[in-house]
């Protein structure tokens, strides 16, 4: 007796993997060797003198397999706020629900080449300016408006809030993400959080991150 079966591919739950991109960011002109330049705080917003400030970055794409080119890079920014609420409870909150686009590099670079790019205090005033937060959890206020935290201008983001010696609200924070885009339309903005957010294989060309956090100080 001769039996011959077919096998329906579509019924099949272990799909072939697709080709995918990721991408490396650094702040720029850390020397070290290792990942140290890329490691959170690596670069701050200063304290004072911020209209003139900015910290520079770089950022490439990756792609191991050559499948896919990146013609597209977004740059986001989140803001995070830290206060005390009035039932004496640290709080922080996202100002961006994730970020807000502070960058656009339209035809980036090849295959694992840096793009160059600058983020500035006033830049990020510019994307928050109307935020608001409800701290004492029922009205909304402007942050940079809170008279329970004056914020002159030049020095509108802010390290850490001390009264009566003890810290009320730690320093403005900020997380750097990005959004990459290919040549066939695809957008790649969520990655593993193991194997690609937290890279754990040595310095190399292929290596990846996924958001590059630092605050004021």
């Amino acid at each position: 007796m001769l039996l011959v079966g077919c096998r329906d591919e579509s019924l099949n739950p272990n799909k072939p993997w697709e080709p995918g991109v990721h991408a490396l960011a650094v702040f720029d002109g850390i020397t070290e060797v290792g990942k140290a330049n890329f490691a959170a705080n690596a670069k701050t917003f200063p304290l004072t003198g911020q209209d003139a400030a900015k910290i520079d970055f770089k950022i490439r794409w990756v792609s191991l397999d050559n499948k896919l080119t990146v013609n597209k890079m977004v740059v986001k920014i989140d803001m995070i706020e830290s206060y005390t609420d009035p039932d004496g409870n640290p709080k922080t909150v996202s100002l961006g629900g994730g970020g807000k686009v502070v960058k656009t590099i339209d035809s980036p670079t090849a295959n694992r080449q840096w793009n160059a790019f600058s983020i500035s205090p006033t830049e990020v005033y510019n994307l928050y300016k109307d935020a608001t937060v409800k701290y004492d959890k029922v009205n909304a206020v402007k942050v940079f408006e809170n008279p329970a935290r004056p914020r002159p201008a030049g020095a509108r983001l802010q390290g850490p809030q001390v009264v009566g010696g003890k810290t009320v609200a730690n320093a403005d924070a900020f997380v750097v993400t990005w959004e990459l885009t290919t040549t066939d339309g695809l957008v790649f903005k969520v990655w593993n959080e193991d194997s690609i957010c937290l890279d754990p294989t040595p310095v190399s060309q292929a290596n990846s991150n996924c958001r590059l956090n630092f605050i004021v100080k």
